[in-house]
C-alpha cells in the first residue's frame, strides 16, 4: 500500500471509532441508541423503559 491510501484507510477508522465511541457513551449514560430524541415519539417507551421508573 502506498501513503495516501494508509492515510484515507486511518481517517475512515479513526472516524468509525469516534461514532462507535459516542453511541457507546450514549448507551452508558441511558440516552438509549435510537438518537431521534424521543420526546415525541410514539415508541418512546419501547427504547426508553428503564428512565420511566427514575
Amino acid at each position: 500500500m502506498n501513503w495516501p491510501t494508509i492515510i484515507v484507510a486511518s481517517i475512515i477508522a479513526l472516524v468509525f471509532i469516534a461514532i462507535v465511541a459516542g453511541e457507546i457513551r450514549k448507551r452508558r449514560n441511558g440516552k438509549g441508541g435510537c438518537s431521534c430524541g424521543c420526546g415525541g415519539c410514539a415508541m418512546r417507551d419501547a427504547c426508553h423503559q428503564n428512565n420511566s421508573d427514575k
